[in-house]
């Protein structure tokens, strides 16, 4: 996969976390609780007690950038 940035080629990888991995609008940092709770949120991982949560990703180091595309079904990796 090529960086939309730079056209480099991007580094495939995972986020991982212990809790739900989401997306959530706005610029305010201090997320609390599911993202069931935030409108207009997107859950990127589910959690869960024995995996944590994992997302695939892709790194660009050139341009700082790291990649999930979240429309590929692959890529939480606790998706069922």
């Amino acid at each position: 996969m090529k960086c939309p940035y730079c056209q480099k080629e991007l580094e495939p990888g995972l986020i991982q976390s212990p809790r739900e991995i989401a997306w959530v609008k706005g610029k305010n940092g201090h997320f609390f609780g599911s993202a069931d709770l935030y409108e207009g949120s997107v859950v990127l991982s589910a959690f869960s007690f024995i995996r944590g949560s994992a997302v695939k990703a892709f790194l660009c180091r050139d341009c700082r950038k790291v990649i999930i595309d979240y429309a590929e079904m692959g890529s939480d990796l606790n998706a069922r």
